[in-house]
């Protein structure tokens, strides 16, 4: 094979790989308020903003995400997408899901301790999570992301919610 050929093959194997991932950070892509965080498994607790005391939000925009707790800036950084392998939609009662997707939060060990320690461990970001976003057929109720820590390097049963602002 030339050179030339085999050049453009790799090219179009990147091109067809970002356009998987690239309809999934678009529909991520905007500002998510925190509703709801379970951590720790069959004995975690549950937080909401109100009984934490605090808000936050995680903005997504291009391959970079930021995450704020009332209105300061926690930290910020890359994040990955790739679709999961079981990829179908699926629907329940009054809403309609996203097809199910990896989300990776590229944090280092010290940006993981800064999170945990400015929202008192109720938010747990760190490494791979399974995500949804859940569109309702009732235009009235806003699109909420659920994130759900079950991979490797990432905190057992933890769940959080964030609804579209």
């Amino acid at each position: 094979m030339k050179k030339a050929t085999k050049f453009a093959a790799v090219i179009l194997l990147a091109l067809l790989a970002t356009a998987c991932s690239k309809p999934e950070k678009e529909k991520l892509a905007g500002n998510w308020r925190w509703t709801y965080s379970s951590t720790g498994g069959c004995f975690g607790q549950s937080y909401t903003p109100e009984s934490s005391g605090f808000g936050a939000e995680i903005v997504f925009t291009g391959g970079n995400f930021t995450l704020y707790k009332n209105g300061g800036k926690i930290t910020s950084g890359s994040f990955q997408i790739q679709q999961e392998e079981d990829n179908s939609l699926y629907s329940k009662s009054d809403a309609t899901y996203h097809r199910k997707f990896l989300l990776k939060l590229n944090l280092t060990g010290g940006q993981i301790k800064k999170i945990r320690e400015e929202t008192d461990g109720k938010i747990e970001l760190q490494g791979w999570y399974h995500a949804d976003i859940i569109r309702y057929d009732d235009p009235s109720k806003k699109e909420k992301l659920v994130i759900r820590g079950v991979k490797v390097g990432v905190v057992e049963g933890s769940t959080h919610m964030f609804e579209r602002k």
